[in-house]
């Protein structure tokens, strides 16, 4: 992780997703359904260990004598509060402002493990230089002292002794004089552990598997909603493609049905124009579906849907200009006929006289296809016929297949008339 990686993105006020942490937690594990470090989290794990080490406390003094002789000690009880209760609050405390600071994930990583650190040193801090003390004022406002002054020896201890009657039983106070080194690095040892584990020390493996949890599942969400995307483009595609052949079908036979009385050279034409684009269109508009076509299949499309236009009209001139080496490069299917299909209806037909459709695949100075769909017809405004939806839908379509990497740019041209021309990787 880099510092400019920003963290998963997690709500600090909503619980995880189930599919990450499941569900039917226990009271004993209910904060884990939030959030590490979260606030709720903070709270909820509060109330369950709190409650715990209260527990823990209660049979502590349960089990003490009712009226110990040298006085219940208060020095051990103090020092046992600081090293139960100060990292389970300071520790998650100090953890749940850096998650709030939604820093970058390898930043928020050292925060985190900065403020478990910072607690554990504190408590150790307190144990190393303030326990004496804090002990010697105790035991002096409790009159806990020798006739020196110097504070008794009062160990607060829970065990079991197993021996002989007649053998002496060891004593639980330790002789005078500072701890044996073993000893003291023990107790040092054990401090650490215990407030490691009560400031959180161990739920900082439970943030990274929460963060490579959370990834993980924006990434099955994101290729769930691509898969969706697809699936509603394929649909989409398919009604078009039905709505395609019904409705160049039926306008061909409606011209050659006109024709055949007074041209019957140019209803012929009609006709062998039809099957060519049939031959052509069909077979690749029900196999094609949602799949990557090739340029050189969609321009044979478009070449037959052409010829058929200019067999109906034959004031329609056209040309198809792409080089052998782009025919083979992918090409989404149905685009390009759009686009020829909206050069016939809102250039060719409203205007008189001559019309001239170039259709041109060049590759681009960016490295990206470029293919244009020119006319001379009316231009812009000409035609008060569609909705625009063709045009809206191939946009659509390019943005869930490439992501911003392709586009579709229409311009209007001097000599009148408008080129619309998609830019496509060439992948």
């Amino acid at each position: 992780m880099s510092d400019a990686t920003p963290s998963a993105p997690v709500r600090l006020d909503a619980p995880l997703p189930a599919a990450l942490v499941g569900s039917g937690h226990g009271w004993l594990t209910r904060y884990r359904a939030w959030p590490v470090f979260s606030p709720p989290w903070v709270r909820a794990r509060l109330r369950t260990l709190g409650t715990l080490l209260l527990l823990g406390l209660l049979l502590v003094g349960l089990s003490m004598p009712p009226n110990p002789p040298d006085g219940l000690p208060w020095g051990s009880l103090v020092q046992l509060a600081v090293q139960l209760f100060v990292p389970l609050v300071a520790g998650p405390w100090l953890g749940s402002w850096v998650r709030r600071q939604a820093w970058p994930a390898a930043r928020e990583w050292l925060g985190l493990m900065g403020a478990v650190a910072a607690v554990v040193l504190a408590v150790l801090a307190y144990h190393q230089w303030a326990a004496d003390p804090v002990k010697q004022r105790l035991a002096e406002a409790t009159g806990q002292v020798d006739e020196l002054g110097q504070r008794k020896r009062i160990v607060l201890a829970m065990g079991v002794s197993i021996g002989r009657p007649e053998e002496p039983q060891p004593s639980l106070v330790p002789p005078p004089g500072p701890l044996p080194p073993q000893v003291r690095l023990m107790n040092t040892l054990s401090s650490l552990a215990i407030s490691f584990t009560l400031a959180g020390g161990f739920a900082l493996w439970g943030w990274r598997r929460e963060q490579a949890g959370l990834a993980a599942l924006a990434q099955a969400q994101a290729l769930q909603q691509a898969q969706a995307a697809r699936r509603e483009a394929e649909m989409r595609l398919s009604v078009l493609a039905a709505q395609v052949e019904p409705h160049f079908l039926f306008n061909t036979l409606a011209g050659v049905r006109g024709a055949i009385a007074s041209d019957p050279p140019r209803a012929a034409e009609m006709v062998d124009r039809l099957v060519d684009y049939l031959r052509a269109a069909i077979p690749r508009l029900r196999a094609d579906g949602g799949a990557q076509a090739t340029l050189g299949s969609q321009l044979e499309i478009v070449r037959a849907f052409l010829g058929l236009m200019a067999a109906r009209m034959p004031r329609l001139r056209f040309e198809i200009d792409a080089p052998a080496e782009l025919l083979a490069a992918p090409c989404p299917p149905l685009m390009l006929i759009s686009l020829a299909e909206n050069a016939v209806k809102h250039g060719v037909e409203p205007k008189i006289g001559p019309v001239t459709i170039r259709v041109q695949a060049r590759r681009g100075d960016d490295g990206l296809l470029q293919l244009t769909v020119a006319d001379n017809g009316a231009g812009f405004g000409a035609s008060s016929g569609g909705s625009g939806l063709g045009l809206a839908n191939i946009r659509e379509r390019l943005q869930q297949m490439y992501q911003g990497r392709a586009s579709l740019a229409l311009k209007a041209l001097p000599e009148g008339g408008v080129a619309a021309t998609l830019s496509l990787p060439m992948e």
